[in-house]
């Protein structure tokens, strides 16, 4: 592919890599600054000249101990593009939208050179897709609906971001080679709950084929009367009071940290299981919550999973305090089923509360979902992740939460990189199995690829799960034990 393009909002050029042509850092949206700080993103305006998209942009604006300000930016609606060698003409389209919390995280780097967690160069060349990935807005920037106390915020900010991240590459992709009518969204934690959120949001329904849903939390929303408690809580945190909100745009980078781990403390006792910034179902522009709503006349291939053991990830720094935490992430579960479902694990003892958490915040929620969507008739894929190296392991963490990205990406950045060492073979066999199961899915809606086990839907009659380790196994009802656990509940942490 030529490196220099031409696109609807001016000329870009990128540079070839191996097998691929790369751009970075190519904006979609208006620069969020000024006037438009927290306000819904506009379109980019057309440049003039070649803009030149060799280098990553800065992820968002985000607290962190290790690196300061400096390293990243409100300046973060942008995307990068990697176009594979043997693409073709109307290539199917990947849309990578990461996770992190909706607080952390971005499809950036610390330096344009890079290195960044989300490179897709080897899903590019492995699926025979146009991978995208893309920042949006986060924490308070991106996910804190003031609107109610002023109408100079606008509200659903971060969510709004990815949906005119879906437009541009709606209007524009073609001229890379894309076919805008195949595109598939992905995305793992907060990025897969982003995904479902946009399942619920009837603006974002033209702009996607398909979904890939990872390790998603499916119950980290707020109702209206909740994200108005956080909102307040937020801006007491910071020295204001609700007559005073406008005066957030001046509060500094510092005010934020410190306000966002006060919220962080207070959302960990109060809203167990729950980011402290996360998506607002409001019955209008985010309809319902996905565990929860009617999926009649969805058309869209689905295919989601989670990790055996992704609440060790969150058990590693709560365990000490099970005997507090568990009955709050139960908390909106009379007495009796609460002593109903903590009687099922040996607690407090540590890996019992990791796997509470596993099924409470992941496993059940997922079966739940998956069983709505597939009453629609639309294919859903399922799967659960088991694979976990020697690190992982020796941890305690075993194929905890992020897990799955290690051989989907082959991440090498901190602090995940390390995770894999002295099992790089076997990751990297993993890794390519699941790359060419992703690209078949976003090619085709189906996940299977010649010389691989057969991985069929799943639905209430059939609950087929394709467990993917150093081989891959396709299982009838995978998580039985966990789904007649909790038959009968509806809801756990909404």
């Amino acid at each position: 592919m030529n490196t220099l393009v031409n696109t609807v909002f001016g000329q870009v050029e990128g540079f070839r890599g191996d097998g691929f042509t790369c751009f970075l850092g190519v904006p979609y949206a208006r620069k969020p600054l000024g006037d438009l700080r927290f306000r819904a993103p506009q379109m980019v305006e057309p440049w003039e000249g070649v803009l030149e998209a060799k280098g990553y942009p800065k992820d968002p604006m985000q607290a962190n101990a290790v690196f300061g300000p400096e390293y990243y930016s409100e300046d973060c609606l942008y995307l990068n593009i990697w176009v594979p060698d043997h693409a073709g003409e109307n290539a199917p389209v990947m849309l990578w939208i990461p996770g992190g919390a909706f607080a952390n995280g971005g499809s950036g780097a610390l330096s344009p050179e890079g290195p960044t967690s989300y490179d897709c160069a080897l899903l590019a060349r492995d699926t025979g897709c146009i991978m995208v990935s893309m920042s949006y807005r986060l924490n308070v920037f991106g996910f804190l609906n003031l609107n109610y106390l002023s109408d100079r915020f606008d509200d659903h900010v971060g969510m709004k971001d990815i949906i005119m991240s879906m437009k541009w590459v709606r209007e524009t992709i073609a001229s890379f080679g894309g076919d805008p009518d195949n595109v598939t969204l992905f995305g793992e934690s907060a990025g897969g709950e982003a995904i479902t959120t946009l399942m619920m949001i009837d603006e974002a329904q033209p702009y996607y084929r398909r979904a890939i849903i990872e390790s998603n939390c499916f119950a980290s929303y707020y109702t209206v009367e909740e994200e108005k408690e956080i909102c307040e809580l937020y801006l007491s945190y910071v020295g204001l009071d609700k007559d005073h909100v406008d005066d957030l745009v001046n509060v500094s980078y510092e005010q934020h940290i410190e306000a966002g781990r006060k919220l962080d403390a207070y959302v960990s006792e109060h809203y167990t299981g729950r980011c402290s910034f996360c998506p607002v179902v409001d019955g209008t522009f985010i309809k319902d919550f996905p565990t929860l709503a009617d999926y009649t006349g969805f058309d869209k291939e689905v295919l989601i999973g989670s990790n055996y053991s992704e609440g060790n990830f969150q058990m590693m720094y709560l365990w000490n305090d099970a005997d507090k935490y568990a009955p709050c992430l139960l908390r909106r579960l009379d007495e009796d089923k609460q002593k109903q479902v903590m009687g099922y694990y040996d607690l407090p003892d540590k890996q019992a509360f990791g796997e509470m958490l596993t099924d409470v915040m992941y496993a059940v929620p997922k079966l739940w979902f998956a069983e709505r969507v597939s009453r629609s008739g639309a294919p859903v894929y399922l799967f659960r992740y088991d694979y976990y190296t020697k690190i992982q392991e020796q941890l305690g963490l075993y194929c905890c939460h992020v897990s799955e990205l290690l051989p989907l990406f082959e991440i090498k950045t901190k602090p995940f990189g390390s995770l894999y060492a002295g099992n790089e073979a076997e990751i990297r066999t993993i890794g390519t199995r699941m790359r060419r199961r992703w690209g078949a899915f976003a090619r085709t809606g189906c996940p299977d690829v010649e010389g691989c086990p057969q991985w069929k839907p799943y639905t209430e009659q059939e609950r087929n799960t394709l467990v993917i380790n150093l081989e891959d196994h396709p299982v009838v009802d995978a998580e039985a034990k966990i789904r007649e656990r909790y038959a009968g509940f509806d809801r756990l942490l909404l």
